[in-house]
């Protein structure tokens, strides 16, 4: 990548099942400096991993690069991660590329691996479906049954619903031992040929190798660094994890953060927008997943399961309760006495009304009714809601970043009039759990980004992308607040 500009030089745009490694989010957690340090020994070890990095040499790869206007060393196994993204991306799932898989351990020691290629699906009934995938571009097929049975693990560790091998070239025996661990392999030839069915989607938005985006991120590593306030592996859980988490593990690291942010101060540009948009995306998945429960689940069960993780920190934990109301008792028992004992000694009885342990403890969160406005809002439109995650994806990380992507004919289904009605709910839920200073940095509620959009009568699907290269940009100057007051929500 090339080196950012200066300060100075960066302006906002104008336009624009629970798992093992699920993290404990509590506010006492490691210096986030060794954090993020680990996570960059973990991206140079995916890219060692691989052995991919290699110098293009061939006319062939000269021309790719040209084409690309990039005069740095081709990273063929990250090319390749790219673009079995994209095409993840364009059927319909949320994709992430490199996210570290921790367990528990020492600081700066938990992450084990990364996962090349995360993408969910969410079906019309906001079901979700998380695969995961490995890219290997080196040739022959030595190491294949190897890395199969490592993915088949890996599978199983992370909670995936389907997990999938993309190879130069795939073996029978390959092939054979997939199917007897449940796993898909996927050859060169198969990738050409799903890319070519989208073509008319650009090579890079977003996370997906996005040049706004992926400046933005860079610099917001160096940020955090210096921002002490913000827990590394809170925010690090945010960030990379919680596409991986369960709703209500979602929901309490969001809360987390917006108790550290209170008081913390300004939080410098990138970092702020990013952060803005990997929590609402974080909002979303939840939503989404809480939302397709109301199918099995009354409201007032899941707003009982969320206040017992926000407030004793499981759903589960209901015991704890009855031992708080046992602590009340016992501190009345023992105050009952002490005045007892001062009346008998002749001294009048003067009573002071002390707060319940209880109820200080178990007082749940001011915004737990408007994320049930939201799931219920999203349960109604389950055609729109499946869609949210990729519309604020584009949204955040491609239209706020300075890059224009977003724009092109690909993309018109998820910018609609009721995708902005839903992203403004969703917007306004994140506010009141991380409070106004990050919510804000999402904009006007999008004003910025065209939603009157609608899908090309006969799209050709064959055709390259015609989409005008802009330079990016990363916000460096915090966006107009959302005006107060009513809002109808259009």
């Amino acid at each position: 990548m090339a080196d950012l500009p200066p300060d100075s030089a960066l302006q906002r745009p104008n336009d624009v099942q629970p798992s093992l490694l699920e993290p404990t989010v509590s506010p006492m957690v490691s210096d986030a400096a060794n954090t993020n340090a680990t996570e960059d020994r973990a991206t140079a070890r995916s890219t060692t991993k691989k052995g991919s990095t290699i110098r293009s040499r061939s006319s062939s790869s000269s021309r790719r690069r040209a084409s690309r206007g990039d005069d740095e060393e081709f990273d063929a196994g990250a090319d390749l991660e790219r673009r079995v993204g994209r095409v993840e991306f364009a059927e319909g799932a949320l994709v992430r590329l490199r996210v570290p898989v921790r367990v528990g351990g020492d600081a700066g020691r938990n992450v084990i691996t990364d996962i090349d290629v995360l993408a969910l699906d969410f079906d019309l009934r906001l079901r979700v479906s998380r695969s995961i995938l490995e890219c290997k571009s080196t040739r022959g097929i030595s190491g294949e049954a190897d890395r199969l049975l490592w993915l088949s693990g890996l599978r199983d560790l992370v909670g995936a619903d389907r997990g999938a091998l993309v190879r130069q070239t795939v073996s029978a025996r390959g092939r054979a031992i997939a199917a007897r661990l449940g796993l898909q392999v996927l050859d060169m030839s198969k990738l050409e040929a799903r890319e070519a069915a989208h073509a008319w989607l650009p090579d890079r938005f977003g996370h997906l190798s996005g040049h706004g985006c992926t400046a933005a991120e860079t610099r917001t590593n160096t940020q955090l660094k210096a921002l002490g306030m913000l827990p590394s592996e809170l925010v690090g859980f945010i960030r990379h994890e919680a596409l991986l988490a369960a709703p209500h593990r979602i929901m309490a690291a969001l809360n987390g953060l917006g108790e550290s942010l209170r008081g913390a101060g300004p939080i410098p540009e990138p970092t702020g927008s990013v952060l803005a948009g990997h929590s609402l995306i974080a909002v979303l998945v939840a939503a989404a997943i809480d939302a397709q429960a109301l199918d099995v689940l009354p409201m007032t069960q899941l707003e009982r399961r969320l206040e017992l993780t926000l407030t004793v920190g499981g759903p589960e934990d209901e015991s704890l309760l009855g031992l708080f109301g046992s602590a009340d008792e016992l501190v009345r028992h023992m105050i009952e006495r002490v005045h007892q004992g001062y009346q008998d000694a002749g001294v009048a009885r003067h009573d002071v009304q002390l707060p319940s342990l209880r109820d200080v403890i178990v007082q749940p969160p001011a915004w737990i009714p408007r994320y049930l406005d939201l799931l219920e809002e999203m349960r109604a439109n389950p055609t729109v809601a499946r869609d949210l995650p990729q519309t604020a994806e584009l949204s955040c990380f491609d239209a706020f970043m300075g890059d224009s992507a977003y724009q092109s004919p690909a993309f018109d289904h998820l910018f609609t009039a009721e995708h902005r009605v839903l992203l403004r709910v969703a917007t306004r839920t994140l506010k009141g759990i991380i409070g106004g200073d990050l919510a804000d940095r999402l904009g006007n509620g999008f004003a910025q980004v065209n939603f009157d959009r609608s899908n090309p009568t006969l799209p050709d699907r064959r055709a390259a992308p015609d989409i005008k290269t802009v330079a990016p940009t990363i916000a460096m100057t915090t966006p107009p607040a959302e005006p107060t007051g009513q809002d109808n929500g259009t």
